[in-house]
């Protein structure tokens, strides 16, 4: 585990939401093949404020067009939480043609409940 890691970890268990974003943000979009799964799990549990949802977003939907796989999965699970299920059914079909088991899991429960929780 990096320093920094280490530092988004500690940032965010001391609710210092921001700063945790920004660190796991940076750790991420430097990657080859990011899936910014931190940055996702943030969103998920509330802890970030618009304008960071929305440079995710942007890197999330930059990663599905070069058919990241795991980026896909997890960009749709995200818009799903925020409450946009046909983009969601979009994205999480992508991932599913892209071969990602848990992605087909998260497809039929969003048809089926509304959610992918």
């Amino acid at each position: 585990m990096s320093m920094d890691y280490k530092e988004g970890e500690y940032a965010l268990s001391l609710g210092a939401y921001a700063q945790a974003f920004e660190t796991f943000f940076d750790i991420e979009k430097d990657q080859q093949e990011p899936t910014f799964i931190k940055c996702c799990q943030m969103v998920l549990a509330n802890q970030v404020a618009e304008s960071e949802i929305t440079d995710l977003k942007e890197h999330l939907e930059r990663e599905m067009r070069r058919n990241n796989v795991r980026a896909t999965y997890n960009y749709g699970l995200i818009m799903a939480h925020l409450g946009h299920p046909a983009k969601a059914q979009e994205i999480l079909n992508q991932a599913v043609l892209l071969g990602l088991p848990e992605a087909k899991s998260a497809l039929t429960k969003l048809l089926l409940t509304g959610s992918c929780r």
